[in-house]
């Protein structure tokens, strides 16, 4: 798929449709992508040659990321890893995904697009869907610019919630998938204060935190 000229915030999906979990986050990022100077392309395979997109700002992708390689998987196409991208030197890259942000996946990012390693950020360790969801809902209120102060709050908040992962998981099924309740059950369970404006979020717009998958 095509990337238009004068793209200055580029969403990549690598999202399985049959996966509910991603299921917001698509609603998300089509809504966000009808900004000015934005795009969404769901990862195909084809490698993307953008390295004379000199206006390109920001790529963002979104999807499952691998344990142990710079990669995002995808089910019926091949994965999308640094060598499929190639961005100018101004470009930042974010890459919304489980462990992508670890030291060596980080560099790996980073050379293989031909971005400076300043440039390129993400989660060291585990992320969770409802999380990256509030990221994108913040973006949706505050707009893309705002992302470069918003992502720090992404990376933290898993970071602090990942020892709870399984019981706020728990939670959210017996809560009957209720995100409200569930961050009032969170907010009893693990330390949050330094993310109440990050997730306060969630009573703004629960309705894309409903139904998603308990693992």
């Amino acid at each position: 798929m095509h990337v238009p000229h004068g793209v200055q915030n580029l969403f990549i999906a690598c999202h399985d449709s049959r996966e509910r979990q991603f299921q917001r986050l698509g609603a998300l990022l089509r809504v966000l992508a009808r900004r000015q100077l934005c795009h969404l392309r769901h990862w195909d395979g084809l490698p993307l040659d953008l390295a004379r997109r000199r206006v390109l700002t920001r790529v963002l992708i979104s999807g499952h990321g691998s344990e142990r390689t710079a990669r995002f998987a995808v089910a019926d196409a091949a994965p999308l890893e640094p060598h499929c991208l190639n961005l100018s030197a101004g470009c930042r890259l974010y890459l919304l995904g489980c462990n992508q942000g670890s030291a060596g996946l980080l560099q790996a990012w980073a050379e293989g697009t031909g971005i400076p390693l300043e440039q390129a950020a993400g989660c060291g360790g585990e992320t969770d869907t409802a999380v990256t969801t509030c990221l994108l809902l913040n973006l949706l209120e505050n707009g893309i610019d705002s992302l470069e102060g918003w992502f720090p709050l992404w990376v933290g908040c898993n970071d602090a919630l990942r020892p709870w992962f399984p019981e706020i998981r728990r939670a959210y099924a017996d809560h009957g998938a209720d995100p409200v309740a569930t961050l009032q059950s969170v907010r009893r369970l693990a330390p949050l204060e330094p993310f109440e404006g990050f997730l306060g979020v969630i009573e703004r717009h629960p309705e894309y935190l409903r139904g998603l998958v308990v693992t």
